[in-house]
């Protein structure tokens, strides 16, 4: 075990690996430029998060398997070259075990079932290579579902027969789902048929914030009820009331509030960390990953005590994985 301030976060969401092709930087140097990589973690107390495999438009229909490959592949070849302080965990001991030593800890992560056909074929074989969480869309339809769009109309249908068997094999396997970017009628066909916990990994409250990303009340109780957690996402659209994607002025008590409007409907079993670092413009005062200490000292200001922290920092994360991994 290792001396820190507060316990390690396990950080629902970052988009690093999709980022750093683009920024001409390295996951192992500290930068100015994006949000995340090692030295910045270290120092932010980040312990580890799920790493986030997401495809363009673009390149989900010209070669999602490919371009999902690529980007797995990117996150290895950061873990070989780390002497093991960068790790894909595929176990919830080789999750303990890293956070426990201050290795900084990767979930595989896809955002969106893109890469899958009709059959499932490559299901099996990406969670042999790691994949340990999914999201069945991001914000576009699929054979398995329909994403909330960022547009409107928004689409009506739900889970289709192929996503409802792509809910029963990840099931099967022990592969966490993610509702964040699921459309209402699909979240509530995946509910309806979960028989343990899920998650939004990278999701807000839509009582203070109407996003058509956020979650409603009703989706943070069935989250609660099936033992999930929920990430609360640092997009500044997401977090303000006004929905203002360039205003970077963000009080922490605005941040804070998504939290604590989880706990107060829910309780604090029921709500994590779900940053979108790498992946959204975040407020000024938690800039990148080194600057998240700010609002756990925010909770500690406000009368957190040290096991709703810990809870809200790793624990509901790791309780749901212990739940759902094989």
């Amino acid at each position: 075990m290792i001396s820190r301030e507060f316990p390690p976060i396990l950080d629902g969401h970052q988009d690093f690996i999709t980022a750093i092709p683009n920024q001409d930087r390295d996951f192992l140097t500290e930068s100015e430029r994006g949000h995340v990589d090692l030295p910045r973690a270290e120092r932010g107390g980040l312990g580890g998060t799920f790493v986030s495999i997401w495809l363009s438009d673009q390149r989900a229909e010209h070669n999602a398997v490919g371009y999902s490959l690529l980007e797995m592949n990117d996150y290895l070849r950061i873990c070989d070259r780390s002497a093991g302080q960068v790790r894909a965990v595929r176990t919830t001991a080789e999750l303990d075990a890293a956070l426990d030593e201050g290795a900084f800890a990767g979930i595989i992560h896809f955002e969106g079932a893109d890469p899958f056909s009709y059959s499932l074929k490559e299901l099996r074989v990406f969670y042999e290579a790691g994949l340990r969480s999914l999201g069945i869309t991001w914000s576009r339809p699929t054979i398995f579902g329909y994403g909330v769009m960022f547009r409107d109309p928004q689409p009506k249908g739900g889970l289709t027969d192929a996503g409802f068997a792509l809910v029963e094999e990840c099931k099967r396997l022990g592969i966490l789902l993610d509702v964040s970017h699921l459309n209402p009628a699909g979240f509530w066909d995946l509910h309806r048929v979960m028989d343990r916990p899920f998650v939004a990994t990278h999701s807000s409250v839509k009582a203070i914030s109407p996003h058509v990303r956020n979650l409603d009340d009703g989706q943070i109780r069935a989250i609660a009820e099936k033992d999930g957690t929920i990430g609360i996402n640092f997009a500044l659209s997401f977090l303000r009331p006004d929905m203002d994607r360039q205003n970077d002025d963000v009080p922490l008590d605005l941040v804070v509030s998504h939290f604590e409007h989880v706990i107060n409907l829910v309780g604090d079993r029921h709500v994590s960390f779900g940053s979108d670092y790498d992946g959204t413009s975040v407020p000024r005062e938690l800039k990148d990953a080194a600057h998240l200490p700010v609002l756990l000292r925010e909770f500690k200001r406000r009368g957190w005590s040290d096991d709703r922290i810990e809870r809200v920092c790793n624990g509901n994360f790791r309780r749901v994985l212990k739940a759902v991994w094989r």
